[in-house]
């Protein structure tokens, strides 16, 4: 039994070891390249399926491989896909999935090759396949013009270059996608790349073509002559060096350069066997012929070509042989051409072409009732495209004859047929948005030239660019119209006239008169003989009186005026005449200018306005009587004016400023009485509280305020007529009855706009009487309230000054910081990081004051205390021992203002130069003080005791003592004094 048991095992092993012999040597043959031999081995190995998984997976493998390598891809892409299903999780799934991809794609099956492909970068996104898969959906997409989906593959492929080992491809047909879809720019841009990383690339030339290629489809005719004149297009083989020449010479016929071109292209005549070639180039010079108006020679040309061309050259000479016949005026030999094309090529792209012609002949002679017939027998075919354009062509002729409705209408019919020429779409999309435009429809019209613009910035730019800034000058979108009309550089003379008119009337309507000045004067001088000038005229004065040049403005309206070139409605530009005299400084002849403008126009409404002006004059002059008469007479011509609570008013201010409070006080009550909602009002009140503390009786006006208020509870004015209690009593400082005034005020009117106004001036009157605690509280309710206006701010920083008073400087900060985060654009934060800075000073927090200090002239320099916390600056520069820097600092300001800032700008600046123990420097530096700002007494006397100082280290003490005299003459008491005679006896 043991031996049988014996037998059996050495049997299996012999067997197995022939097996691996096997596939070692079906390995070896594979790599010998005997695929025929390998195959047969391997596929005798799994068919026993005696080896282990891994080896049988690996056999499965090299058998589709052998097919692959025989060319057999149907045999290999079914023992590959057999693999797929016998061994999912294989090592070589990624491979296996990759050859079935290639071998799908060289079969066109598209649909498969994305399958698989799509498999591997989703289940494999890191195999050494990965970039490479992209790559081929991306062509596959490409060949079937699915170009969306095929440009985002090869960007895939692109993005991941490290498993893309056609990368290059990659590059370069992506380029080729963006060229056959048009956008010439895109595929310039990858062109380009492929050329600038990858030079010796063998695709590298051609990419070099390419882009002379697409430079030629976007029309930059210059820059494709420098494309395909490139050195790298001598790498090309020798078809594709002529074709390079080939548009080299259409591109100087492009460009009118037509020596060049029918040189280029007899020397490729010369040179070209091959028939379709030559017939090429027998048509590019036809074309040049036809562009130099050789329309004989170009009719020989095109006329040989349709005798001896098989191809679609020879359908499109013979269409241009009849554009040939029709522009040598032969409109019968014409009409006999495109008769017989439509005839032999019904479904010609060219057929619509053709079928328009005639109609075209009829446009051009002018004849619109012979080209709208034949035009509607057009729109009868059944071509699109002769549809579209006939349509088109209608519309223009309607448009032409200001039949705007009857053009909207054909435009409509064009673009619902949705044309495929772009050249075509365009031209019906702007004859429509113009008819629109005519017909005020506004909206539309705007959507429609915008999408035009976009889709095709150079077609008709000045039109589209005009029409758009009309469109924006009718809708009130007046800097849209300018950014429009400013595109616009046609020669056009009726575009032309109406861009600088639309330029001028923008700048207008904006109120920009400088440059409404200049374009209506541009437009005075290039059309002076228009019928609207006038209105022009009278718009450049009305621009020079919104500029306020008076001078101008009333000449040119004198000039409209006297010759009687505006109408009677011309009542506002008369208005306007009055008011430049006026603001000119010509009173009198303004006074005169305003009586004229009653009279002349009765019924305008100006003239309430110009007999107050008239008082107004008066009043100016200090001539109050006068003002008073001319007042009264506005309110007995003018008895339902607006303007005749002004007029009281006023004449109550007349009579105050004569002396005449009683008089003044009558006034004021009239306005009250009269008009208690008024606007007046409370200047009114204003008047009469300043008529009565001028006459020594402020209780009188406390008075007539509980009176108003006790008769006009109901009045809109009435909470800040009673808080005049409270500003009357702290104005002659009794802050006790303020307080109380306020207080009334808060309990009368809880819900008004003013009670954290209340609050904090409490908090002022409590400060004033000494009563911090109170003041504190008061502040601190006004905060609270109004956080976000400036009342509450200034309650922070009247807080602030109390807590620094009492040293309480972490407090002064909290409130700072805490109101400068409420308000970050506040035009007070900057005299809040001041104060912020100032109590960190005197917290002995250096380093924080001049971070807040820096913070304030980086962020609010201009104000003046930016200004002051350079000064700051270099104080603490002084105590840093950075001199340089101090000096910097204090120059600046004291050599900038003459101010009190100025003044201790100066004085630092001679402390910084004193404590170097430059005291020559510091001397001229503190006599600058005592020279300049002597009127700033704090500053001066300090620079007097410098001097003396100075003068002492300078061992000069009877100038020391002279200084010193003088701080004693100045202050004969006090601090000053007492340092001065310590200093004295020092000496």
């Amino acid at each position: 039994m043991k031996k049988i048991l014996f037998l059996f095992i050495s049997l299996t092993c012999l067997f197995a070891q022939t097996e691996t012999d096997k596939f070692s040597q079906a390995h070896r043959a594979f790599e010998n390249n005997n695929y025929s031999l390998a195959l047969r081995l391997f596929k005798e190995i799994t068919a026993t399926g005696k080896l282990e998984q891994q080896k049988l997976s690996s056999a499965k493998f090299y058998s589709a491989e052998c097919f692959l390598n025989l060319d057999q891809l149907d045999a290999a892409a079914v023992e590959f896909e057999s693999f797929l299903d016998e061994y999912k999780f294989s090592n070589y799934k990624p491979t296996v999935l990759y050859k079935l991809g290639t071998i799908y794609f060289t079969k066109r099956e598209y649909r498969k090759v994305r399958e698989r492909l799509t498999t591997l970068t989703t289940e494999f996104p890191f195999s050494e396949f990965h970039g490479s898969s992209f790559y081929w959906i991306g062509e596959t997409y490409a060949s079937e013009n699915k170009f969306v989906e095929a440009e985002e593959n090869f960007r895939e492929a692109i993005a991941n270059k490290k498993t893309n080992k056609y990368i290059i491809n990659s590059i370069y047909s992506l380029a080729q996608l963006y060229e056959r879809t048009g956008d010439f720019g895109s595929a310039i841009t990858n062109y380009d790349e492929l050329l600038t990383y990858y030079k010796q690339s063998p695709l590298a030339p051609k990419a070099q073509l390419r882009i002379g290629i697409c430079y030629f489809n976007q029309k930059d005719y210059d820059n494709a002559i420098l494309e395909l004149t490139d050195s790298e297009i001598k790498l090309l083989s020798y078809e594709e060096i002529s074709e390079a020449r080939f548009f080299l010479a259409n591109c100087h016929a492009r460009l009118q350069e037509y020596s060049d071109a029918s040189q280029i292209l007899n020397e490729l005549s010369a040179n070209v066997v091959e028939e379709q070639f030559k017939n090429r180039i027998l048509f590019s010079k036809a074309w040049i012929d036809f562009q130099q108006t050789k329309y004989n020679d170009a009719f020989d040309k095109y006329k040989s070509l349709t005798e001896t061309a098989n191809d679609s050259l020879k359908i499109l000479s013979l269409y241009w042989c009849g554009e040939c016949k029709r522009y040598l005026g032969d409109s019968k030999g014409a009409d006999t051409i495109f008769k017989e094309f439509i005839e032999k090529y019904p479904s010609h792209r060219l057929v619509a072409k053709a079928q328009l012609a005639r109609g075209s002949v009829f446009v051009s002679q002018s004849n619109s009732v012979d080209a709208e017939a034949a035009l509607l027998n057009a729109t009868i075919s059944p071509d699109k495209q002769t549809k579209t354009k006939a349509y088109a062509m209608l519309g223009e002729i309607r448009l032409n004859a200001m039949r705007y409705d009857d053009a909207r209408k054909y435009f409509s019919e064009a673009m619902k047929l949705k044309p495929d020429q772009q050249d075509l779409r365009n031209r019906t999309q702007l004859g429509y948005s113009v008819s629109e435009y005519f017909l005020n429809k506004y909206n539309e019209a705007e959507k429609n030239l915008t999408e035009l613009k976009e889709r095709d910035k150079t077609f008709e730019s000045d039109k589209v660019n005009f029409y758009l800034a009309e469109i924006y000058f009718a809708t009130k979108k007046y800097s849209a119209a300018l950014k429009h009309y400013n595109i616009v550089k046609t020669s056009d003379k009726s575009i032309l006239r109406q861009t600088v008119l639309g330029k001028a009337y923008s700048y207008f309507n904006m109120k920009d008169f400088t440059n409404s000045i200049f374009f209506f004067g541009d437009y005075i001088e290039k059309f002076g003989n228009e019928k609207n000038l006038a209105e022009v005229k009278l718009r450049l004065a009305d621009s020079y009186f919104g500029s306020k040049n008076f001078n101008e403005a009333s000449a040119i309206y004198k000039e409209l005026f006297s010759k009687d070139r505006l109408s009677s409605e011309s009542d506002l530009a008369f208005y306007q005449y009055c008011q430049s005299l006026f603001k000119a400084g010509k009173a009198n002849e303004a006074k005169n200018a305003f009586e004229q403008l009653q009279q002349k126009f009765p019924k305008s409404k100006f003239t309430d306005e110009a007999q107050y002006v008239i008082g107004w004059i008066d009043f100016q002059q200090n001539d109050y009587n006068s003002a008073i008469s001319g007042y009264r007479r506005l309110i007995s011509r003018y008895p339902r004016s607006e303007l005749k609570p002004l007029a009281i008013y006023n004449i109550g201010d007349a009579f105050f400023n004569q002396g005449n409070y009683d008089s003044s006080i009558v006034y004021y009550s009239k306005v009250i009485e009269s008009s208690p909602n008024s606007q007046y009002i409370l200047d009114a009140v204003n008047g009469i509280q300043y008529a009565y503390v001028a006459k020594e009786q402020p209780e009188n006006a406390i008075t007539f305020i509980d009176s108003f208020i006790s008769a006009n509870s109901d009045s809109r004015y009435s909470d800040q007529i009673f808080f005049k209690k409270g500003d009357l009593y702290y104005s002659i400082d009794n802050y006790g009855e303020a307080i109380k005034a306020y207080k009334g005020f808060i309990a009368k009117y809880p819900s008004s706009g003013f009670v954290s106004n209340a609050y904090f001036w409490i908090g002022k009157c409590s400060a004033n009487l000494k009563n911090e605690t109170e003041a504190v509280s008061n502040y601190n309710t006004a905060r609270q309230r109004s956080p976000k206006t400036d009342i509450g701010i200034s309650a922070t920083l009247e807080l602030a000054k109390i807590y620094s008073s009492k040293k309480q400087y972490d407090n002064a900060i909290r409130v700072i910081d805490e109101s400068v985060a409420a308000n970050s654009t506040s035009n007070q934060v900057a005299e809040m990081l001041f104060t912020k800075g100032s109590n960190e000073s005197l917290a002995k927090k250096t380093n924080d004051a001049a971070a807040t200090f820096e913070q304030i002239t980086s962020y609010y320099e201009g104000t003046i205390f930016a200004a002051k916390a350079k000064v700051e600056l270099g104080e603490i520069e002084i105590e840093r021992k950075n001199f340089e820097k101090a000096q910097a600092y204090l120059r600046e300001i004291g050599e900038k203002r003459l101010d009190d800032v100025g003044a201790q700008a100066q004085y630092y600046l001679g402390v910084a130069l004193f404590n170097q123990g430059n005291y020559s420097d510091a001397v001229t530096a503190f006599v600058r003080t005592r020279s300049i700002f002597s009127g700033y007494d704090e500053w001066y006397t300090k620079s007097l005791m410098m001097l003396g100082d100075c003068f002492v280290k300078l061992d000069d003490k009877k100038q020391a003592k002279e200084m010193y005299r003088s701080v004693l003459l100045r202050h004969p008491e006090g601090e000053y004094a007492q340092e001065a005679k310590r200093k004295m006896r020092g000496l």
